[in-house]
């Protein structure tokens, strides 16, 4: 059932022609209901809706050195904000030794992107900070690279491999170990259509797309004729025709009989078992891999996340009241102030404040206060389907 707007007692105009000529005047009689023009109340969030983009994809994993593997693809819906995420996975090798003082390139990178028409609304709505999006971008790439949220060694493999007490002694080990293999993830952010809080939604899309993510455990295979090792992604298809000699598998377009699709999963063994953090047993490799895998359709393991961020953003329309989750309309009445919260998996949050649009006068009381309603609200999310 649709919501009525609430009534606007006494504007001698009809209330969308005063609610376009005089939007104060309009917010004011409103809010005077303890009411927003929604239908929500001053401190609700507006209802999310989360869709899992690749939860019906059953196509063939392949694996470019170049393009990466789309791991995670979620869309968030939040009233009529529209945020695509998409984490893509590309594999790296680094050959080349540095010197104990220099920085390593960052393992995650981030962008969101805007379309024009979303960036010229954003600027009308903020205006000087009409580079939002940079600036959630930043605070994203430098909370999601700093371990607290992801730990980096998960995606390398020598620092995987030094977290267990076998030594990595078969060929294909070594060579990832000499060679430094590493996972470079790029995380990108569409809004596609907006209605204000572009950080809550963006921070929100990243949390899910990582609940999400599957890192896909790489295999090798030596190529004779060119004297080298080829990286490859072991998919469900190939799997199951290992367990039936009578058919032939293809394994990343190259035809191979079951006999030797076997041996190269054997030759991997022990790389699957250091990514995988589990032991096979050669017998029945097949069988335990696909029980592995679950419903997807490569060979691959889920991220390990500490603690997953979330914002909860406040318009301070004027002195003592505040909006949570800001539509586009409302950002135009005043200024947003944030509160980022790091939620880990015993429950506890740890919190800072975010005044991106230099909201003037938020105090310690103020910052409690907003601090609470911010955990509480985070609270009421579930994250239970992520």
């Amino acid at each position: 059932m649709d919501q009525q707007e609430p009534s606007t007692h006494g504007s001698t105009f009809p209330t969308d022609v005063y609610r376009s000529i005089d939007p104060r005047g309009f917010y004011d009689k409103i809010l005077k209901q303890q009411l927003r023009p929604d239908g929500r109340k001053l401190r609700a969030f507006r209802t999310v809706a989360v869709s899992d983009l690749l939860e019906d994809y059953k196509g063939a994993a392949e694996l470019s050195d170049e393009d990466g593997i789309v791991i995670s693809s979620v869309r968030v819906t939040v009233g009529d904000t529209h945020v695509n995420c998409a984490i893509t996975a590309t594999p790296q090798f680094v050959d080349v030794e540095m010197a104990e003082s220099y920085s390593p390139e960052p393992l995650i990178d981030v962008e969101v992107e805007l379309p024009k028409q979303v960036q010229s609304y954003i600027y009308d709505a903020n205006g000087h900070s009409a580079n939002l999006n940079f600036t959630v971008a930043t605070i994203l790439a430098t909370v999601l690279n700093s371990d607290d949220i992801l730990p980096s060694e998960q995606l390398i493999f020598v620092e995987n491999t030094n977290e267990t007490t076998s030594e990595c002694k078969d060929d294909i080990c070594s060579y990832l170990s000499w060679r430094n293999f590493r996972w470079k993830l790029d995380i990108n952010l569409i809004c596609e259509e907006y209605d204000g809080n572009l950080l809550d939604l963006s921070v929100m899309a990243t949390t899910y797309a990582l609940r999400k993510a599957m890192l896909p455990v790489i295999l090798l295979e030596y190529n004779e004729a060119m004297g080298v090792y080829e990286m490859r992604i072991l998919d469900r298809e190939t799997l199951e025709q290992t367990q039936n000699p009578q058919v032939s598998c293809y394994i990343n377009k190259k035809h191979k009989n079951t006999q030797q699709a076997n041996k190269w999963i054997k030759d991997n063994k022990k790389a699957i078992e250091k990514q995988i953090e589990t032991q096979l047993m050669e017998e029945n490799m097949a069988s335990q891999l696909i029980k592995h895998m679950g419903n997807w359709h490569y060979l691959g393991r889920h991220l390990k996340l500490l603690a997953v961020p979330f914002t909860v953003t406040f318009l301070r329309y004027n002195q003592d009241t505040f909006l949570v989750d800001p539509t586009a309309e409302e950002e135009r009445l005043g200024t947003n102030v944030s509160v980022y919260c790091l939620k880990r998996a015993d429950g506890s949050s740890q919190t800072q404040i975010l005044n991106m649009t230099c909201c003037n006068g938020i105090t310690t009381e103020i910052y409690q206060s907003l601090r609470q309603m911010a955990i509480d609200i985070i609270d009421c999310i579930s994250t239970n389907d992520i």
